[in-house]
C-alpha cells in the first residue's frame, strides 16, 4: 500500500517549526523525521524490498515509538531513490535528504535497514558514526535494531559495523553475480538492452526478453534497406524518408506516431540514423550484446569491449530483412567505405593541409559549423593538386527547411576574400606592431597584478575563518559552547568560507582568462607582422585576428574581427 506524502509545512502530529533541531516540550522530545527508501538497480529485486513496503515499515515503527509517550517523531517527507545502487551515495534522493538536514528541516533519518541506506561499509559508517552525530541527527535502522537516539552500547555499535561490512561485501558479490547473470541472459538470446531498436518491440517470454516485429514500422525498415540497395546512397534514403515526413526513431519512441502530422513541426531523419539501421545485425535476426560494461561503484564509468568479447547470437528473433538483402546492403556499405577512404587519404606529394578555418567558419543561413571537404585531382598535363573547400551539411537537404539552398565555398576563394580585407582593417597597426605589443602587455600585466593582490586578501580572510573555527571547536569540546550553537556557528562559517572560495575561484579564472588574452594579443601582434608580407593565411593569423566567419549561398561572406582594443578591454575588465 502506497502511503501519502506529508508536506514539510504541514505536520501530521504537531506544528514543529521548520529549520530548528529537535526540541524538549512537556517532557517529550520532538523530532522531524525523513524516511529514506531505495530500490536497487538490480531488476531481480525482491518484492519485500519494494519502495512502498520499506516506507510502510518505517512509518509503523515511528507510530510504535510515538505510542511510548517519551518522544514524538513527525514524518516530514519520504526521500526516494529508484533503480540506484547502494555502492555509492551519488543519488538524487539522498542528496536532497542531506540538503534538508543541513537546512535544519530534518533531524531524524529512518530506514528499513542498513542495506537500504548504503552498501559501502566505510561511507555508511562515516555517516552513522561521524556526520549524523555532528549534525545532531538521530539515525534509525528498523530491521537492524539500530537507534542512535537510544544512546546504545558498544555491542550495538559492533553489530552496526559488522552489518555494514556484510553489506559492503554483498555489494561486491552481487555485482559479480549480476554480471554473470547478465552474460547468461545474453547467451540465452534474451534482449537485455534498453528501448528496443526501431522496427521492434520487446516482450517477455517467461524469463527471456525477446524482440518481436513492430508492425507499425517493419515496412519502413524494409523500405530503407531496399532503397539503399537501389540508390547506393545514405543521403538519397534520408531525403526519401524526410519527403514522406516519416518520424525518426527518437520521435516515434516518444509519440508513437509513425509519420508527422501536417500541423506539427517535423524533426526529420539524418544520415547517421539511416547508417545505424543499415549497419545493424539486429535486422537480420542477430543479437550483438555486451559491447560495453560499467563498474559497480561508478555507473558512469563505461568500458568499451573488443568485438571478440561481444555476445553474438544468431536467429535470436525474427529478422525483418532476408539474409541475402542484408548481405547485399553490407557489400554496398563496404564499397562506399573503400571509395570514401580513397578520397580522404592524401595522394603522394599532395597531403591534406591544416584546417585553418575549423573554429571560425559557420553557415550564415542556419548557423551550423561548416564542414571541410578535400580531394586530390590529376590535371590534363599530369600534375596533381588538392582541392579544398567548405560546405554546410544542412544546406539543400530535406531534413530541415531552415537552410534550403546549397551553401559552399572553396578554400582559395575564401582566402582571396579575406587577405585584402584583413590588410585593410588592420592597416593602422601594420606600421607599428612593436609599439602596439608593448602597450598591450603593460596593460594586461597590470590587471593581473591587481587581481593577485585581491586573491592574497581573500586568502588572509580564509585563514582567519579557519582560526575562528578552531577556537569554536575547542570551546565546544570543553563544554563552553552548546552543540546547537556550535553547529549553527559552523554552518555560518562554512557559508562564509564557501563565498570566499567562490570569489577566489572567480579571480583565478579571471587571471587565466587574462593570460589567455595576453597570449592572443601577442599572437595578434605577430600575425600583423606576418600579414604585411604574407602570401597566404596561417592558423595563428586566423585564430588571432578573426572571431567568426559566416558564409552565405553565392559565396557571400561576413567576417567578425578580433580588434586589438577589444582584447585589452577583455583583459582589464
Amino acid at each position: 500500500m502506497k502511503m501519502g506524502r506529508v508536506s514539510k509545512r504541514g505536520f501530521s502530529n504537531a506544528a514543529v517549526p521548520v529549520g530548528k533541531k529537535s526540541t524538549q516540550s512537556g517532557g517529550k522530545k520532538w523530532y522531524k523525521a525523513g524516511i529514506y527508501v531505495r530500490l536497487s538497480a538490480d531488476i531481480d529485486e525482491r518484492k519485500s524490498e519494494s519502495i512502498d513496503v520499506q516506507e510502510e515499515i518505517a512509518r509503523k515503527h515511528i507510530e510504535k515509538l510515538n505510542k511510548g509517550g517519551q518522544e514524538m517523531i513527525d514524518i516530514i517527507e519520504c526521500y526516494r531513490d529508484l533503480g540506484k545502487t547502494g555502492s555509492n551515495f551519488d543519488r538524487k534522493g539522498f542528496k536532497r535528504l542531506m540538503q534538508d538536514i543541513r537546512l535544519g528541516d530534518i533531524d531524524c533519518v529512518v530506514v528499513k535497514d542498513l542495506s537500504r541506506f548504503g552498501r559501502n561499509y566505510l561511507e555508511t559508517g562515516n555517516y552513522i558514526e561521524k556526520i549524523f552525530p555532528f549534525l545532531g541527527v538521530r539515525f534509525i535502522a528498523v530491521s537492524d535494531g539500530i537507534d542512535t537516539g537510544d544512546k546504545g552500547n558498544d555491542a550495538k555499535q559492533m553489530a552496526s559495523e559488522i552489518k555494514n561490512l556484510v553489506n559492503d561485501m554483498y555489494a561486491k558479490d552481487s555485482s559479480k553475480k549480476a554480471k554473470t547473470g547478465l552474460k547468461q541472459r545474453r547467451e540465452a538470446g534474451s534482449y537485455v538492452g534498453g528501448p528496443p531498436p526501431y522496427g521492434y518491440k520487446a516482450v517477455w517470454e517467461g524469463k527471456v526478453r525477446r524482440l518481436v516485429p513492430d508492425e507499425s514500422t517493419v515496412g519502413i525498415v524494409k523500405h530503407i534497406y531496399q532503397s539503399f540497395i537501389n540508390e547506393e546512397s545514405y543521403a538519397a534514403v534520408t531525403d526519401d524518408l524526410n519527403r514522406c515526413r516519416i518520424n525518426p526513431p527518437a520521435v516515434y519512441k516518444e509519440t508513437g506516431e509513425v509519420s508527422c502530422p501536417p500541423d506539427v513541426e517535423y524533426k526529420g531523419w539524418d544520415k547517421s540514423a539511416v547508417k545505424r539501421v543499415i549497419g545493424s545485425k539486429t535486422y537480420a535476426g542477430m543479437l550483438a550484446q555486451g559491447k560495453t560494461s560499467i563498474t559497480a561503484r561508478d555507473e558512469s564509468s563505461r568500458v568499451h569491449k573488443t568485438e571478440e568479447e561481444w555476445v553474438v547470437r544468431e536467429n535470436a528473433h525474427e529478422a525483418l530483412v532476408s539474409t541475402e538483402l542484408y548481405q547485399q546492403a553490407q557489400e554496398i556499405r563496404k564499397k562506399m567505405k573503400e571509395a570514401s577512404a580513397l578520397r580522404k587519404h592524401p595522394t603522394e606529394g599532395n597531403p591534406i593541409g591544416e584546417n585553418i578555418f575549423d573554429h571560425v567558419l559557420y553557415c550564415g543561413v542556419c548557423g551550423r559549423k561548416m564542414t571541410r571537404y578535400s580531394h586530390a585531382k590529376t590535371y590534363a598535363d599530369g600534375h596533381k593538386g588538392r582541392l579544398e573547400g567548405y560546405f554546410c551539411l544542412n544546406s539543400g537537404q530535406t531534413k530541415t527547411a531552415g537552410c534550403p539552398k546549397p551553401n559552399h565555398i572553396s578554400k582559395q576563394g575564401l582566402t582571396d576574400i579575406l587577405m585584402p580585407l584583413l590588410r585593410t582593417e588592420f592597416a593602422v597597426y601594420l606600421d607599428r606592431p612593436k609599439r602596439f605589443m608593448e602597450a598591450g602587455k603593460e596593460q594586461i600585466n597590470g590587471a593581473i597584478t591587481r587581481s593577485e593582490k585581491k586573491r592574497e586578501d581573500l586568502r588572509r580572510r580564509e585563514v582567519r575563518l579557519e582560526e575562528e573555527n578552531t577556537e569554536a571547536y575547542m570551546a565546544y569540546r570543553e563544554g563552553k559552547m552548546p552543540q546547537k550553537e556550535y553547529v549553527s556557528f559552523k554552518m555560518e562559517q562554512e557559508a562564509r568560507l564557501q563565498e570566499l572560495e567562490k570569489q577566489e575561484k572567480e579571480l583565478e579564472e579571471k587571471q587565466k582568462s587574462m593570460k589567455k588574452v595576453r597570449e592572443r594579443y601577442l599572437k595578434a601582434a605577430r600575425s600583423m607582422l606576418k600579414l604585411k608580407d604574407a602570401g597566404e593565411l596561417t592558423l595563428e593569423m586566423v585564430d588571432s585576428l578573426i572571431g567568426k566567419i559566416h558564409v552565405y549561398p553565392g559565396k557571400r561572406v561576413e567576417v567578425e574581427l578580433r580588434y586589438a582594443n577589444e582584447m585589452l578591454e577583455e583583459g582589464s575588465g
